[in-house]
């Protein structure tokens, strides 16, 4: 079954338009999945009906997402409402023959994903000129005991990790409030907004490549490897373990007066050590020094808000030296780097770099450049380079989106990205769940890493 939300288009949002300024990511979809165990308030709280009148409720409040990215004569780029819009947001519901437990006990793999369609069918990762694609999907599979499984997948222009997990959570409280005959109230979901000014310097971690279309640009950075050679594992890493490590990196003497590092930057300089070890020593990298990049939410940094709808994400790299990385003993070292790059990013900087992006759509238009969203990338995509990167998402309200009977057990990222590692929090917040994508040797010696596995256990395979 499914439903275009088309129909509920607010009637306030026709005409409204959002420019460059608020679309700071580049158009890619991003999935993830949300496992509930079985429970008979499911009947109630997550039924077709309550669950379609709370998603309206909640996209009352966020008119945005009606919207369809529209290329404008300057070459700009702006997302546009129109009661035309043919590529409004869709809530799709499917009757599984799978169970719960039996998910459960395969560790909630991908491939069970696909092979039982839970999922959705992936959509083309750039845009063309129709720009048809919807900007947000759910797809509600009924698990055959009782379970269920929430899929949703996403433009990362409108929706970065922080902007879903609150919108689906926002969605959940509303559909609580329903299930107890109780009229539902949603947050408001503003949208993420950055003043926009011309002349800022291109910032060193974003390329742009005006001799090729974004699909060469995908190809030429994509690293070469045979068929389905990529691995995707979810470990778990217990809190008290990374905070441990800070206080040795704090203790260790390399940090002046004042300076301190954060747990993020400790659980990136622990992966970073083991992954990038695990890619060199399976030769699936040569040996070399390599570049570690951060995922930092602009949000708070910028004054904006908190629990917006929007994608103000930026990236910090870091360059760290083979030698620091082969050797346990300099992980504080790598911990301490990280922690200097993401010193670097300063208001002014991230203000900065968020308007040379905003501009830079009518700047390449300038030289004649066609479709010139088309011709940026983050340089952390390219797989060809050693790089490393790094999501450390644990203040995202990843599980908090109780519908009525529970919390998820279980979320996944269906993200396919070679040497990108998102670290989610786990239900209880005692630990971090690590989603690392490799590809298969180096996933082979990662997993037979003695330091590895004396913190992380395994929780979910491919």
């Amino acid at each position: 079954m499914r439903i275009d939300m088309g129909g509920h288009l607010p009637k306030e949002a026709v005409s409204w338009t959002a420019s460059t300024s608020t679309l700071f990511m580049l158009p890619v979809y991003k999935p993830v999945i949300q496992y509930y165990k079985p429970s008979p308030l499911n009947d109630v709280c997550m039924n077709r009906d309550v669950l379609r009148q709370s998603l309206i409720a909640v996209l009352s409040k966020c008119p945005l997402v009606f919207a369809r990215v529209t290329a404008q004569p300057d070459r700009s780029l702006v997302l546009e409402y129109s009661p035309e819009n043919s590529n409004n947001p869709v809530l799709e519901f499917h009757n599984a023959s799978v169970s719960y437990a039996e998910l459960e006990a395969r560790g909630f793999r991908l491939s069970d994903v696909r092979a039982n369609e839970l999922n959705m069918p992936a959509e083309d990762s750039m845009f063309t000129e129709s720009f048809e694609s919807p900007l947000l999907k759910f797809k509600v599979s009924f698990l055959s005991d009782g379970g269920i499984a929430l899929y949703s997948t996403r433009n990362h222009v409108l929706f970065d990790g922080n902007a879903l997990f609150s919108f689906v959570s926002n969605w959940a409280r509303c559909t609580r409030m329903l299930a107890q005959n109780q009229a539902p109230i949603p947050s408001e979901m503003s949208l993420v907004q950055c003043l926009n000014k011309a002349g800022s310097p291109k910032p060193a971690e974003i390329t742009v490549d005006t001799t090729q279309a974004q699909s060469g640009i995908v190809a030429a950075i994509k690293h070469a490897m045979g068929p389905n050679n990529m691995r995707s594992c979810v470990f778990s890493i217990a809190a008290a373990e990374i905070k441990r490590l800070k206080q040795q990196t704090m203790d260790s003497g390399l940090l002046r007066q004042g300076e301190w590092v954060s747990s993020n930057n400790v659980l990136t300089a622990f992966i970073a050590h083991h992954v990038t070890r695990a890619n060199m020593d399976a030769c699936v990298y040569e040996r070399g020094p390599w570049v570690v990049y951060n995922s930092l939410d602009m949000r708070r940094l910028l004054g904006l808000p908190l629990r917006g709808i929007g994608s103000p994400l930026f990236t910090t790299n870091c360059l760290v030296p083979y030698d620091e990385l082969m050797d346990a003993k300099h992980i504080f070292q790598v911990a301490y780097r990280v922690r200097k790059c993401v010193d670097k990013c300063t208001n002014s900087y991230l203000q900065d770099a968020n308007d040379w992006i905003a501009a830079s759509y009518k700047e390449l238009a300038k030289d004649g450049i066609h479709e010139p969203w088309n011709h940026i990338s983050f340089a952390m995509l390219d797989s060809n380079a050693r790089n490393l990167g790094v999501s450390c998402m644990d203040k995202i309200p990843v599980y908090d989106a109780d519908f009525g009977a529970g919390r998820p057990e279980m979320v996944r990222s269906l993200d396919n990205i070679s040497n990108y590692i998102i670290a989610l929090p786990s239900p209880q917040s005692d630990a971090y769940h690590l989603h690392v994508c490799l590809e298969s040797l180096a996933m082979d010696a990662l997993m037979a890493d003695p330091g590895w596995n004396n913190l992380c256990s395994l929780m979910c395979d491919s």
